[in-house]
């Protein structure tokens, strides 16, 4: 059985993960984990109506035979409880939402969260977001003008592409903050710790 990504193991590792980057570097990161984004009512009537028409084709050409009030009332209520068993399955929320929606919605979410946690209002504009989305198996990072020059880095982009396919591998909160810890080093060249350094936002995972 997969480990659930965020747990007090996973939240303690993020939060080192977080010190250890800020230890070697004037950057400010901040993680966000969410269990969804957005609505997936879409998804959960959609499952619903397919096992709904599934259910009146084998009342229509089953060589059984069913009183015609069945065939108004079967469809509905398999439909209804359809829907009620996609609402508790992230599985198949994600197959009934194309991985483009679903990535769009993350990174979006992501861009408003950074805002939100005025992860842009730090003194050198170093604050760094990362962003997890547990349900859409999805990351994304944000990052301020003061990081830009390392961000359009291939090493930079290399570096975040494997930690959001880590995210995409079902890999738990633990493995993903050592692979974020091990970021220290590439922003610690890139955005040198002042002596005068302060810590202004939380390393908690919000």
């Amino acid at each position: 059985m997969a480990r659930p990504f965020l747990n007090d193991e996973s939240k303690a590792a993020l939060s080192e993960a977080v010190s250890a980057v800020e230890a070697a570097s004037s950057a400010e990161l901040v993680i966000a984990v969410r269990p969804r984004t957005g609505s997936y009512l879409h998804a959960d009537l959609g499952f619903g109506i397919l096992m709904g028409l599934a259910a009146l084709a084998v009342l229509l050409f089953s060589p059984w035979i069913f009183a015609p009030v069945w065939v108004l009332i079967d469809p509905v209520l398999i439909g209804a409880l359809a829907g009620l068993v996609g609402s508790r399955s992230a599985r198949l929320r994600r197959v009934f939402t194309p991985w483009r929606e679903r990535r769009q919605r993350v990174e979006a979410a992501a861009r408003s969260t950074f805002v939100e946690r005025r992860v842009h209002g730090t003194t050198g504009r170093t604050g760094i977001l990362f962003y997890v989305s547990v349900l859409e198996r999805e990351a994304a990072f944000v990052a301020d003008v003061g990081v830009e020059a390392l961000a359009a880095t291939e090493a930079w982009g290399r570096a975040l592409g494997e930690i959001e396919q880590a995210v995409r591998n079902k890999e738990d909160g633990v493995a993903v903050a050592a692979r974020i810890r091990a970021l220290a080093p590439l922003l610690g060249s890139a955005l040198a710790r002042g002596e005068n350094d302060v810590d202004e936002l939380p390393n908690e995972v919000c």
